[in-house]
């Protein structure tokens, strides 16, 4: 991660930000093998700032997920978002192999990425949340299990292995008394997850005896923020929104 901590000081370096300044941004290579292409957003202005990394759903990186980093940067948060599957050579046909083969090699990533987000220059030292969508949901939640991270966000989860004994179930073995917070945000007419595995990891993170906030939206479907034509879609979205800003700077502030 030597490569990153230059090329974020170079940028940082760089440029100096009047107030009012829309966040920078750049195409960066992360993880361990730096091989994962990432778009940093920092916001204007010396920081201190928070950190979040961005993870996304099974259809890999998008614009949605670089317009969500943009305006959590223009929030005041140092925000990163990796396209993890296309680094590991996962495509949509072959999406479980997030939850299984690859699950621990795309961790490893994240760790390496959030250990190194914490320690730029501008950067409040040790303040890094996650937020994840789908496919990425599994991943902000187990960094935040595994206290990678200070706060955990995932949008309609994937929780894969929710529902398993021991040992397969990695939210059972990755779940303590020190986990970090998580905020779960889910549709009751997502078709996709449905919604006994979000009350599944519930159970387990209480169980646990670690903090967690449960959301259902009663007309919301997978995907709310980003298919938002329908209006339970939509109001989903905007409490969704307003619900992670305040879980976030409660966490990282």
């Amino acid at each position: 991660m030597r490569l990153l901590a230059i090329a974020f000081h170079c940028l940082l370096a760089s440029a100096v930000l009047p107030a009012s300044a829309e966040p920078m941004s750049r195409t960066l290579k992360v993880g361990v093998r730096h091989n994962m292409e990432a778009t940093l957003y920092t916001p204007a202005g010396p920081g201190p700032h928070p950190s979040v990394i961005v993870i996304h759903t099974s259809q890999g990186l998008t614009e949605a997920d670089r317009q969500y980093c943009a305006r959590l940067a223009r929030e005041g948060f140092r925000c990163i978002v990796p396209a993890f599957l296309r680094a590991h050579g996962i495509a949509q046909e072959t999406k479980m192999m997030a939850f299984t083969t690859e699950r621990d090699a795309i961790l490893a990533d994240f760790r390496e990425i959030v250990d190194e987000l914490g320690r730029l220059p501008g950067a409040k030292p040790g303040a890094v949340g996650a937020v994840g969508f789908s496919n990425g949901g599994l991943f902000s939640v187990l960094l935040a299990a595994q206290g990678q991270v200070k706060a955990g966000v995932a949008y309609y989860g994937a929780l894969v292995g929710v529902l398993q004994p021991r040992p397969g179930n990695p939210f059972l073995q990755s779940f303590t008394s020190a986990s970090a917070p998580v905020l779960l945000l889910a549709g009751e007419n997502d078709t996709t997850m449905g919604t006994k595995p979000v009350r599944a990891l519930e159970g387990i993170i209480k169980s646990a005896g670690a903090p967690c906030q449960l959301i259902f939206y009663a007309d919301a479907e997978h995907g709310f923020d980003r298919n938002n034509l329908r209006p339970g879609n939509h109001a989903a979205g905007i409490d969704a929104w307003t619900r992670t800003l305040a879980f976030l700077r409660a966490n990282l502030r």
